[in-house]
């Protein structure tokens, strides 16, 4: 299928109107409190990252839905009842669950299921959320035991499913993005990435060239936020990404690595630099200097 253009240019129109609201905040802290143009910039980031990734106020797009789980932040133990929720929203079905299918027949519908568990698990983590195997078996329409099933394939893939139950267990480098970013700095190219956590090249393609950019943007000096606003990643993905750079940043293979993230990382900032509402315009790239 063609790249669905009418999203993109939706989030473009977002991203330029909120750029266009921050500045008008940080016009009316600067002129009508007195504060200093650092400080209303300060003030306006913190705005945007509390207010703006909000996914209450985010719009869903075609094959999502918004999906309530309890926060991440209840202890283990706790009964659901009496736990916080959080909204997050889910990509039910993407045009990637069914490219590059690792088995065929009915072991090609487990598959793409769990293609589908691992990132909608993952969606809600990033939204400060965690689902629950009973809700997995819900948005998935299947059972407890064939999740539990799935959980336990993945973990044989050295892959932890994100779950309330498994929690403990996560870390940067589990989850099927962490893994295919450390496969890769580790020497292996993304074919063999794909085969090795039975995902497509392009979803592979796709975590990696994500994480060139959070490298290249990190080597720049930006900030996580800065980061995930301009690349368009969620914050909690970026760090994640940020936790893996700095692991990895003084290994001797990393070193093999960074004339393909620099090429890639100076193309798309350039590329960035070049559009008027980007977060790098020239304006934008003052203001961030003023602070440091």
């Amino acid at each position: 299928m063609g790249k669905d253009t009418s999203n993109n240019r939706e989030a473009q129109d977002q991203r330029l109107r909120i750029k266009t609201i921050s500045q008008q905040m940080k016009n009316l802290a600067v002129k009508g409190i007195g504060i200093s143009e650092w400080e209303a910039q300060v003030l306006i980031e913190t705005i945007e990252e509390v207010y703006f990734n909000d996914p209450e106020l985010r719009h869903i797009k075609h094959g999502q839905l918004k999906y309530s789980c309890v926060s991440a932040s209840e202890p283990a133990g706790k009964p659901i009842s009496s736990c916080s929720m959080v909204t997050a929203t889910l990509t039910m079905f993407s045009d990637e669950d069914d490219q590059e299918l690792s088995r065929d027949g009915k072991e090609a519908s487990v598959e793409k299921r769990q293609r589908r568990m691992l990132r909608i698990c993952e969606e809600a983590r990033e939204a400060g959320g965690l689902l629950t195997q009973e809700d997995l078996a819900k948005i998935l329409m299947c059972d407890v035991r064939t999740v539990r099933r799935d959980i336990q394939a993945l973990r044989e893939l050295s892959i932890v499913v994100p779950t309330r139950g498994t929690i403990k267990d996560i870390g940067p480098g589990v989850s099927h993005r962490g893994l295919a970013i450390r496969h890769w700095l580790d020497g292996k190219e993304p074919s063999e990435v794909a085969t090795q956590i039975q995902h497509s090249l392009k979803s592979v393609e796709s975590y990696l060239e994500k994480f060139k950019r959070v490298a290249y943007l990190k080597r720049k000096g930006f900030t996580a936020f800065e980061i995930s606003r301009t690349i368009g990643m969620s914050v909690s993905a970026t760090r994640t990404f940020l936790e893996i750079f700095d692991e990895f940043k003084n290994k001797a293979f990393f070193k093999n690595r960074m004339a393909e993230i620099d090429v890639v990382g100076s193309l798309y900032y350039q590329a960035q630099d070049e559009k008027k509402d980007s977060p790098m315009s020239k304006t934008s790239m003052n203001e961030r200097q003023m602070k440091q």
